[in-house]
């Protein structure tokens, strides 16, 4: 595991974002300061940390510890989530018929 690549993927994606340290330690529910620290190398993080950069910044803790691209699909499930049963079947049916599309 390579901790510098680590901390650069977590700076660049808040980045790309547009949240700052502060913003983004809101959504992390840490100071300003850690965020800075993590993104510096200067403190480990937690598991707990962990996940809750990865939902923040909406990226698996894959692609944030390896730098595999796969991103979270916490927002893909929250909108079927959403939906009723009818339209969770129709975006079901698309999806099927898209994925084949785009292989």
């Amino acid at each position: 595991m390579d901790l510098k690549a680590i901390r650069s993927r977590i700076k660049a994606e808040r980045k790309k974002v547009g949240l700052t340290q502060e913003g983004l330690s809101e959504k992390v529910s840490v100071t300003p300061h850690y965020i800075y620290e993590i993104e510096r190398g200067m403190k480990a993080m937690s598991v707990e940390t962990l996940i809750n950069l990865s939902e923040a910044l909406e990226l698996s803790v894959d692609y944030i510890l390896y730098g595999i691209q796969r991103r979270n699909l916490g927002k893909v499930y929250r909108m079927l989530d959403e939906m009723s049963d009818e339209r969770r079947l129709r975006a079901e049916e698309a999806f099927e018929k898209l994925i084949p599309c785009i292989r």
